[in-house]
């Protein structure tokens, strides 16, 4: 008998379902999981309920809906940086649904989705230690383990596109040197660039995910038109900057100064000065 559990490839429509099972889902594991106060970025990973973040998810991402005939029983998050590679970012079903086999029939759909995808990994907090044998009973290997567990499973294939001329993988290039070189379309990803320097390069249409960028110097630099979604720049200055035309929108400004001046005064000062509405010009 044909399973009834299918993925639908996520659309705007399906933000506030989604939005709203991956809050459930996940507040109950950290009900389970985690002491009152305590944070663990795999068992309430950010923005798991906000409408915002999903929205971010399926325009950026590989978002799908799982669904039990025409019910969305969860959800599965992917990215996929490079060629023959992906992570699962995040996959949650129902916990009414949980241990019907519902997670590895997605799982293996996903494969199938993707038949290219070679090398697939992902991470799971140690503290949910029934995830470890879920992702045992899928074909997954514990290969890092600290507070959290990384997983990676390779299928048939990977020694092959492993050794693509095209694509390096598990090398050490630190203290290299590259000097007027093409690197255009470059994809780097699970790397460590601490301490990396670029200059004198274009680097325009180029896109910086899930990555930490603390301490970090951009000067004599040009970024109009990007996009900072779910970024954390507490901390930052911008100086002598061009700032024409930039829109804040749903951000903490707690804090945030203009030439010294807090901004919430200046959000204040300007409600009170318009509160019947914009003034009219005298004619």
């Amino acid at each position: 008998m044909q399973s009834e559990m299918k993925l639908i490839k996520a659309d705007n429509s399906m933000i506030k379902e989604l939005t709203a099972l991956s809050a459930a889902v996940f507040s109950h594991e950290a009900s389970v999981w985690l002491a009152e106060g305590e944070n663990d970025a795999n068992i309430q990973p950010p923005g798991y309920d906000s409408e915002d973040m999903m929205s971010y998810m399926i325009m950026h991402l590989h978002t799908y809906g799982i669904y039990k005939g025409d019910t969305l029983i969860g959800g599965v998050i992917l990215t996929i940086p490079a060629s023959h590679y992906a992570r699962i970012d995040r996959i949650f079903i129902d916990q009414k649904q949980q241990g019907k086999g519902y997670g590895k029939e997605a799982i293996q759909l996903i494969e199938k989705i993707y038949p290219d995808v070679t090398r697939w990994k992902l991470e799971t907090s140690a503290k949910q230690i029934n995830n470890r044998h879920f992702y045992e009973a899928v074909g997954y290997t514990c290969v890092w383990e600290t507070e959290e567990l990384m997983f990676e499973k390779k299928l048939d294939g990977h020694e092959d596109s492993k050794n693509d001329f095209n694509q390096r993988q598990d090398q050490d290039y630190s203290q290299a040197e590259l000097i007027s070189v093409n690197a255009q379309s470059v994809k780097i990803t699970d790397a460590n660039i601490r301490s990396l320097h670029i200059s004198n390069a274009a680097m325009q249409q180029a896109r910086f995910q899930n990555v930490n960028l603390s301490e970090s110097l951009i000067a004599d630099a040009t970024v109009q038109h990007t996009t900072f979604w779910f970024t954390d720049l507490s901390g930052s200055v911008f100086r002598t900057a061009d700032m024409s035309g930039v829109a804040l929108e749903n951000c903490n400004i707690s804090g945030m100064t203009i030439d010294g001046i807090p901004v919430a005064d200046l959000i204040k000062a300007y409600k009170k000065e318009n509160k019947h509405g914009p003034s009219q010009t005298n004619q």
